[in-house]
């Protein structure tokens, strides 16, 4: 069954990855095998990554909160005591491996390219890449058609090299794809697309050379091999030499 990527998309959701990459890759090393210059550059990475991205963040929002409501004490408070500016204390960042002081910049392209070499390592298996958290969660099976609402798409005919073109501008709303069907002159129904980037450009040639035509054009969403919706209310347009 596809999966969804394994890197949370959530910021929120980012730093319990990286902690848990950390935690678990020593487990794993000696079965993959990694050097153990490997292992630590990989802790420590993730080790910052995550720190950076959870507690770090998060203390530096609250300060620049607190010194929003700072100035308005400077401004109109009241009092006797002097004035003091806050001053940020960040939390205490991670401990790193032995003999590691920091990381450099770069840390989550790098750990990205673990990943990848942990994946054509020997020792690798599936119950690994689970347990570290570098492969993604089963992507839910489609919905029947019907049960998603279809696509949005608009069409426009465009000026294109030899006669007018029309442009189908779609949303794909975080499906896979998008299908588009059309008929011409009242002919039959013919898939014309399945695309995942907009717009598409309808270049086929007229019907009849230099005779305006019309077309009509629908859409439904297609995952995992499936149509996933139903089809779109029809658009239609006329298209001229």
């Amino acid at each position: 069954m596809p999966r969804q990527p394994f890197y949370p998309r959530n910021q929120s959701d980012q730093p319990e990855w990286h902690l848990n990459f950390a935690a678990k890759l020593p487990t794993h090393a000696a079965a993959l095998p990694l050097s153990q210059p490997e292992e630590d550059a990989g802790v420590a990475d993730n080790l910052i990554m995550g720190y950076g991205l959870g507690v770090w963040i998060l203390a530096t929002r609250e300060y620049g909160t607190g010194c929003t409501a700072s100035l308005e004490t400077l401004s109109s408070g009241t009092g006797a005591a002097n004035f003091a500016f806050p001053v940020f204390t960040p939390p205490a960042p991670p401990t790193l491996p032995a003999g590691i002081t920091g990381v450099k910049p770069g840390a989550l392209d790098r750990i990205f390219k673990l990943v990848k070499l942990i994946k054509t390592r020997p020792g690798y298996t599936p119950e690994i890449g689970l347990d570290l958290g570098i492969i993604g969660p089963e992507l839910p099976p489609p919905p029947p058609p019907g049960e998603e609402p279809p696509p949005r798409i608009q069409v426009k005919a465009i000026s294109g090299p030899n006669h007018q073109i029309a442009r189908v501008k779609f949303y794909k709303d975080g499906h896979e794809y998008v299908v588009i069907e059309s008929r011409r002159a009242g002919g039959a129904w013919e898939q014309i697309a399945q695309s995942n980037k907009s717009p598409f450009l309808d270049e086929r040639a007229l019907l009849a050379p230099g005779q305006a035509e019309v077309r009509e054009y629908r859409a439904r969403f297609w995952d995992n091999g499936v149509p996933s919706s139903d089809w779109c209310a029809v658009v239609k347009i006329t298209v001229g030499p």
